[in-house]
């Protein structure tokens, strides 16, 4: 599950949220998508950065429709976007359990799997994307590996180059995931994965919360 999901996830279900009552300002759009245009996603997400940290950290900075939004009820409150999102109370009864791994190790593993994409013919898929009409402007051609792919087949970045990126932006990608889901949560119940009896433990913990949940609504 990538990093979007959850965080919507825990939106949604875990603690959901309200978003600000600011109307779309379709002026104000207009402007900030020329310039999203005019420079670059990673420009327009620097200026949201400078506006409100907290929000630039929880908004990818290839994602123009939401940095806009958050740039847009800024500007039009004068107040930090994070600030106007009120958090509700869930109505789910919620375990959360997290896996974590050293991250040395789990560096290494994303560099591996990415040496693996590449080997088992992720390049050839993104070429038949391509081929078939699919724009590299799309969203979904915007995620991590595509994005650099593309730059493979235009002759804009070596194979190398581009396996360089991805491990690079993917190591962002998960330090920015374990600032969201912070070691220190006491709401998650941490476990080193691939130790010895990890399942065995999850399973206990989550037959025990089961257990206490049904003595209470009994």
């Amino acid at each position: 599950m990538t990093g979007c999901a959850l965080g919507q996830i825990e939106n949604y279900v875990y603690k959901p949220w309200s978003p600000p009552e600011v109307h779309p300002d379709p002026r104000l759009r207009e402007v900030l998508e020329k310039l999203a245009g005019e420079h670059d996603t990673h420009w327009l997400h620097e200026g949201l950065r400078r506006n409100d940290p907290h929000s630039a950290a929880k908004i990818d900075s290839r994602n123009v429709r939401r940095t806009i939004r958050a740039l847009e009820v800024i500007f039009s409150t004068g107040q930090p976007f994070t600030a106007q999102r009120r958090h509700g109370e869930s109505p789910y009864h919620c375990l959360t359990i997290g896996l974590q791994r050293p991250r040395p190790e789990l560096y290494a593993r994303v560099d591996a799997r990415i040496e693996s994409m590449f080997a088992n013919g992720f390049l050839d898929e993104v070429k038949r994307l391509l081929e078939a009409g699919y724009s590299p402007d799309l969203p979904t051609l915007s995620a991590i590996g595509y994005r650099e792919s593309v730059a493979v087949l235009r002759g804009q970045l070596s194979l190398e180059e581009a396996k360089t990126q991805i491990k690079r932006t993917t190591r962002v990608f998960v330090r920015r995931q374990a600032n969201w889901f912070k070691a220190n949560d006491p709401s998650i119940h941490w476990f080193e994965a691939g130790i010895a009896g990890v399942e065995e433990r999850i399973l206990g913990l989550i037959k025990n919360w089961l257990n206490h949940n049904q003595s209470q609504n009994a």
